[in-house]
Order: C-alpha cells, then sequence, then structure tokens
C-alpha cells in the first residue's frame, strides 16, 4: 500500500515539474517583491525569455520587477534585453452581477 502511494506522490511531483519547466511566465501578486524578480532572472537564464503577467493594483510591481530584472541582467551578464509590453482589460462579473473591468499587463523580455 505504501509502495502505491509513494509511486503516487512520484507520479504528482514529475507531472508538476514538467509543467513548471514548459512555461516562462511570472504572474505577479502578493509575495514579496524580490522573490518575482529572482523568478523573472531564473526564467531568462533557463529559456532566455521570461513572460512577466500582471492585473490590477500589482501592474506597478510587474513593471518594477521587469525594470529591476533587466538591470540586474545587465549588471551581472552584461547582458542586453529586449522587451515588449501588451495592455488590456480583462472585464467580468462580480458576485452581485456587477461588470468589473481589470487592466493587465504582459511584459515581455528577451535575451538579445
Amino acid at each position: 500500500m505504501a509502495a502505491i502511494v509513494n509511486k503516487e506522490k512520484q507520479e504528482m511531483n514529475e507531472k508538476t515539474s514538467v509543467k513548471r519547466i514548459e512555461t516562462n511566465e511570472v504572474f505577479i501578486g502578493n509575495k514579496p517583491f524580490m522573490k518575482y524578480v529572482v523568478a523573472t532572472m531564473m526564467q531568462l537564464k533557463e529559456n532566455n525569455s521570461a513572460v512577466i503577467k500582471a492585473r490590477g493594483k500589482f501592474v506597478s510591481r510587474g513593471v518594477d520587477v521587469a525594470e529591476v530584472a533587466k538591470k540586474r541582467l545587465k549588471e551581472i551578464e552584461n547582458t542586453e534585453l529586449s522587451d515588449s509590453v501588451k495592455i488590456g482589460t480583462d472585464s467580468f462579473k462580480n458576485e452581485d452581477g456587477k461588470e468589473i473591468s481589470v487592466s493587465t499587463i504582459e511584459i515581455s523580455l528577451l535575451k538579445r
């Protein structure tokens, strides 16, 4: 019985690790600022690209993360990054049925 449980856990860990490797996206939220910078730097080292996504009140934090990552990469590796920015709005209905609009930003960083 324990062998079956351990095998299931191992399969689940393999599935989640594969899922994590496939994406180069960093979603900005409530965690400490530098965690997002480090995550972005790791994505840039592994994939040569990173996509920073943020919504609502975290848009400005997403921009700050991109700028700090660009500056640190230039200092550490003397490498320039090209970037592109997409902005938009997500609309959805809240619990009361009211239409809510939330600003979004997607910053793509690519090593040159």
